[in-house]
């Protein structure tokens, strides 16, 4: 019986949190342009993602859509904090660059040393995020390391070219949206955020190493069920544990209860939803024009921007609204003639993060556990 009631009162919690976050999205929908500082900062994303995307396409880079990713989530509110930021990004991909092709010498004919490897970096990228005050860069030395070595599985005399290409895309990215950000903002130094450090990891930060394990072991199930299911495409495969790793959740404050990682997840699950949904309908109209295209695209950011940036409390569904969106929309160097890749896109990103939320929330106390872990 108390388990049953467990269960019950987890779906009428889920419930509410699902309506509030609803309520936030909406309210935030209807705010749209009232608000000078929110539209501004719209603006400000709008214009560096499609300059990072037309940039990637008139060098026809390979991953354009990674190019616009790194223009939109390397901005701030200030041109001087965006710079710092697109620096820590551009270092860690450098760092990771060189760790994957280096690694890709051997590990793609080892599939346990593999699997380790991804793990160990997760576990590391994501720990580092919430401890260091540099933990920008070492997330996307983890992620970057992790993407060139597996999207050179099929193949891993690639991993050099893979690794330079992964190098140019996030500098053009990281340069356009510097650019923008010092035309078009203010340009005042922020103190950087603080950070715990690395001293107290098995002390006040064990919860930081906690998620990092198990955000390990959800990129090493969505490998192996990529495996299990015989998906062949190795570059979507990539792109689906890049975008697990690149949503770390980083508690409020002290330890993070089943509660508030739930309430995290459902945020990262349904902007990941409201974004593909948007760009699915986008893609299903099938526009030819590349004005039309990148006009969509500039749209929806601005609109993810104004919602992460909102005062509703559901920024993180802004953020990952946009992201999906551009990763479903930008497949290559004109506007997608099919839905088909944005539907296998769309599926494998909604996929991991789902495997990602499972995999916290069984291994995440509860407030009623936490009380029991803490008496003396």
């Amino acid at each position: 019986m108390s388990f049953a009631r467990g269960v019950i009162e987890d779906f009428a919690e889920g419930g509410r949190m699902v309506d509030k976050t609803l309520s936030g999205f909406w309210k935030e929908l209807k705010e749209l342009g009232t608000n000078p500082a929110q539209t501004r900062q719209g603006f400000v994303a709008a214009a560096s993602v499609i300059l990072s995307t037309t940039l990637a396409l008139a060098l026809q880079l390979e991953a354009p859509w990674w190019v616009a990713i790194s223009g939109f989530m390397s901005l701030m509110s200030t041109g001087a904090a965006s710079v710092r930021r697109g620096l820590l990004r551009l270092t860690g991909t450098i760092a990771g660059a060189a760790i994957g092709f280096v690694m890709a010498r051997w590990l793609p004919y080892d599939h346990l040393a593999l699997c380790i490897f991804l793990a160990a970096m997760t576990a590391f990228g994501v720990i580092a995020m919430q401890v260091s005050p540099h933990g920008l860069a070492w997330m996307f030395m983890s992620i970057t390391s992790s993407l060139v070595l597996l999207s050179s599985l099929n193949d891993p005399t690639q991993a050099f070219q893979l690794a330079v290409y992964r190098v140019i895309d996030v500098a053009v990215g990281v340069g356009s949206a510097i650019v923008v950000a010092n035309v078009l903002q203010d340009w005042h130094a922020d103190r950087p955020p603080t950070a715990p450090g690395w001293r107290h990891l098995l002390g006040a930060q064990w919860p930081s190493v906690l998620h990092g394990v198990r955000s390990a072991i959800a990129v090493v199930v969505v490998l192996e069920l990529w495996i299990l299911m015989n998906l062949p495409d190795v570059t979507e495969m990539a792109i689906t544990i890049a975008v697990v790793m690149a949503a770390p959740l980083i508690a409020d404050s002290g330890v993070s209860t089943r509660h508030q990682v739930a309430e995290k997840s459902l945020h990262r699950f349904m902007g990941c939803l409201f974004g593909g949904v948007v760009a699915l309908a986008c893609l299903a109209l099938q526009v030819e024009s590349f004005i039309w295209w990148l006009a969509m695209i500039a749209a929806v950011v601005w609109v993810g921007m104004h919602i992460q940036v909102g005062r509703h409390g559901v920024g993180y569904v802004g953020t990952q609204f946009a992201f999906v969106f551009v990763i479903t929309m930008i497949q290559g160097a004109s506007p997608p003639a099919s839905i088909m890749p944005g539907i296998d896109r769309f599926a494998g990103i909604t996929g991991g993060l789902g495997i990602l939320m499972l995999v916290s929330l069984l291994l995440w106390p509860s407030a009623e556990e936490l009380k029991e872990e803490q008496k003396p």
